[in-house]
């Protein structure tokens, strides 16, 4: 702890473990913490080699056997600290989207409970087996409140009174908005209270000091929002100009502090003092980022041809004159369950929107079906449909650039990360008037997500495919829907990345797209990133990841003579000739 006016830390704690999560009681007094049981190999035994372990559906590279995270308690004054939960059932490891950390258990007013997100074991996979449960200080017994046998997440005891606030799909299914609940400590599930509001909470919420109302902050289009939700009624947006919110926090006189961004604007902290007045900038901690020139964004919207309606953004290169063709970069984001948006930093995509702009191209960045900015029937829509509603969103909208007249038909890269590597895969492997691609952390194949990977991925793989890759009800979509099964029809230059390190989706997806390519001759490059897991989170690996993928796409979409020979003429009146 560090004295509020500053002075000396000094360590209060003295877990064995390691303190994974923690959380100050109402009085200040205590602090509750989750920590890791004990590994179930002792010490000797390990020494003497004696750690053999059963697997069950754990990620490959698990290396012990995985043992439940549970509450203590700590008292601030001297030290002393006393376990709270117990049992095979353990707090929450991998809230959604596989942040890979365990949730903080939070305190009600009086500081009598605390409520947490229980998973029905330690496994990695089981990840989706949540409910909503509260333990009470003294006697350390708990209580189940909630009955849904699965994903939920995200507690949070109102300010006042003993009403419980969780996230749970809207459903059904993984792939979904998250809603927010509303129960009691009595238990019961509850009602939701912002299925109208029609947009993805995700785990960024928090209750308003009357407690008759939450915000919550939620991508809207090519945005991101703070929304005043109601108990009872509508919900609304706050004005808050071009700013793109990402955390929130609510003071007990109810002001709002949050950090937000926008495409040209680095993340600052900032404040509302009511719900109906003007954002002020608590910070400039990144002032230095408004001196350099940032290239033009905007949203772009059209249809699929089935209908489904779509957005993205459109950025254009820092030298762009009306009525020329430039270079196109199509990036697919991650997720599925996520969205491009005009956040400073991008996300997944970092610097790349201004760097491909500065070399030139335009970057189309399309919020394909599954994506969380358009309300529930848009994100559910890839439920069962991983690969070719996705690629229908995707090439109906370079389609619809294509037609403004701005796109060079011969100049075409598709950039991808995670799920955005997916459908990068998918889509070189179903049409061919691509220059390059890149597939980063790449799912090619769902059989082997189903099987070797963690972060909950075994979980969210089978209830979105409809159940395991050995029930003859879902194989068919497990081979249909993985990009390896059509490998063989890829033509274009691909760059693979992948973590060694990567549970998410293993780096045994990237060989075997690796060797499908290489073994026919077909122009690739596979780079391993040592000891990273989805994303390299160091700045050297991450610059290098970055910078890999920058001079792939940069030295392929060099102008060539072929661009403007017979065959490509061809291409540029339809690339989209699948199987040409």
């Amino acid at each position: 702890s560090i004295p509020a006016g500053g002075g000396i830390p000094r360590c209060i704690s003295d877990a064995r473990n390691g303190v994974q999560q923690f959380a100050w009681s109402p009085d200040g007094k205590t602090i509750a913490f989750v920590t890791p049981d004990n590994p179930l190999v002792s010490a000797k035994d390990k020494r003497a080699h004696h750690d053999l372990f059963n697997i069950h559906d754990d990620d490959y590279q698990i290396s012990r056997a995985p043992v439940p995270s549970h509450i203590w308690l700590l008292s601030v004054a001297d030290g002393k600290a006393r376990q709270l939960t117990f049992g095979r059932t353990s707090v929450l490891e991998n809230p959604p989207p596989f942040a890979g950390s365990i949730t903080a258990p939070v305190w009600s007013a009086d500081g009598k409970w605390l409520v947490f997100t229980r998973q029905i074991d330690a496994d990695d996979s089981d990840t989706d087996q949540t409910t909503i449960a509260a333990v009470n200080v003294a006697t350390a017994a708990v209580r189940t409140l909630t009955a849904h046998p699965t994903y939920e997440y995200t507690p949070a005891f109102a300010p006042r009174g003993d009403a419980v606030a969780y996230l749970y799909p809207h459903g059904p299914g993984p792939v979904s908005d998250m809603d927010v609940f509303v129960t009691a400590l009595a238990g019961g599930d509850g009602r939701d209270v912002s299925a109208d509001l029609d947009r993805d909470v995700y785990s960024e919420y928090a209750w308003l000091p009357d407690a008759q109302g939450l915000v919550a902050v939620a991508d809207d289009r090519v945005g991101s929002k703070i929304y005043v939700q109601p108990l009872h009624g509508a919900g609304h947006a706050l004005v808050l100009g071009d700013l793109n919110p990402t955390l929130v926090a609510v003071s007990a006189q109810g002001a709002l502090a949050f950090v937000a961004d926008s495409a040209t604007r680095a993340p600052e902290l900032y404040l509302l003092r009511t719900l109906s007045s003007q954002p002020v900038a608590l910070t400039s901690f990144n002032r230095a980022f408004a001196a350099y020139a940032y290239p033009r964004s905007i949203e772009v919207t059209w249809h699929a041809p089935d209908g489904q309606p779509d957005d993205g953004i459109l950025t254009y290169p820092d030298d762009y004159r009306a009525g020329q063709r430039y270079p196109l970069v199509v990036y697919s984001h991650g997720g599925p369950e996520a969205a491009s948006t005009e956040h400073f930093d991008a996300g997944e995509i970092g610097p790349l929107r201004d760097v491909f702009a500065a070399h030139g191209f335009l970057v189309f960045e399309p919020n394909y079906r599954g994506s969380d900015n358009l309300g529930d029937a848009h994100e559910h829509a890839i439920y069962r449909d991983p690969g070719v509603g996705p690629d229908s969103d995707v090439i109906s909208g370079i389609t619809m650039l294509e037609q403004q007249g701005i796109v060079d038909r011969a100049r075409i890269a598709a950039v991808g990360h995670s799920y955005g590597g997916y459908m990068t895969a998918w889509l070189i492997a179903h049409q061919h008037f691509w220059r390059c691609a890149v597939v980063a952390d790449g799912a090619m194949d769902w059989t082997q997500e189903y099987e070797l990977a963690g972060d909950g991925n075994l979980a969210w793989v089978r209830d979105s495919l409809g159940g395991s890759p050995w029930n003859p009800r879902s194989a068919a979509l497990y081979r249909s829907g993985s990009p390896i099964t059509y490998a063989g029809q890829i033509t274009t230059p691909t760059l693979i990345l992948s973590g060694t390190a990567d549970i998410t989706v293993p780096i045994t997806e990237s060989f075997a797209l690796y060797h499908a390519l290489a073994s026919r001759h077909v122009p690739v490059r596979f780079i391993g990133i040592p000891g990273a897991h989805h994303m390299p989170q160091d700045p050297v690996h991450r610059e290098l990841y970055y910078r890999a993928i920058e001079d792939w796409v940069v030295a392929h979409m060099q102008p060539s003579p072929h661009d403007s020979s017979p065959t490509a003429a061809v291409a540029k009146a339809d690339p989209r000739r699948a199987g040409a």
